[in-house]
């Protein structure tokens, strides 16, 4: 059996070589390409822009030029025709402040709304997914307002066909003009109803 051959006692093994501080500098620059070049990924699919800038300046001004046109001509024939039905449909209306036993003190202003679908998804509902605009043009989210109203709008999810009803409520005493319904975070498509 051979045995691997070990250095004459007395003579010290050789020392490993580090790795040199261009290959640490390569390395580290490489980490970073990759870490922009996936942000920079996330950014255009999040944007949704398109990665085609290979048109020439002169084409992409006479393209710009026609896509002005014919989305003058588009916006012509979209007057004429009638309007869809739009698939939330949002309603609204004030409605006495119901404390609940989370209420102790202060003042709240509740909105009765109506949400329903009209679209083939489901919808997502969620008393924070809504904001009530003032009389006089203030917007408050219903953060503070979360659980003191009795009859808060559930957290669910609408089928299509389906409707929910419910309070949202903000803190402090306003005049309702307005409530506004989007996603999570700002992120839905936002729709607004005058309250009744």
């Amino acid at each position: 059996m051979n045995q691997p051959q070990m250095p004459p006692s007395g003579h010290p093994r050789p020392p490993k070589q580090a790795m040199s501080t261009g290959k640490k500098f390569g390395l580290g620059c490489g980490g970073l390409f990759l870490m922009l070049f996936l942000l920079g990924g996330c950014v255009a699919v999040l944007s949704g822009g398109s990665t085609d800038n290979s048109a020439p300046s002169s084409q992409a001004d006479s393209d710009t030029e026609e896509d002005s046109t014919e989305t003058s001509e588009e916006e012509e024939a979209a007057e004429e025709e009638p309007e869809e039905e739009s698939e939330i449909v949002l309603t609204a209306e004030t409605r006495e402040f119901n404390p609940s036993i989370l209420h102790d003190s202060g003042a709240y202003t509740s909105v009765f709304v109506t949400v329903e679908n009209n679209s083939d998804e489901d919808i997502d509902i969620n008393p924070l997914y809504f904001s009530i605009v003032a009389d006089d043009g203030t917007k408050k989210d219903t953060s503070g307002g979360l659980g003191m109203d009795e009859d808060q709008i559930d957290t669910l999810t609408l089928s299509p066909g389906q409707r929910a009803e419910g309070t949202v409520t903000v803190e402090g005493d306003i005049t309702p003009a307005s409530v506004e319904f989007g996603g999570p975070l700002g992120l839905g498509e936002a729709h607004t109803v005058d309250i009744q």
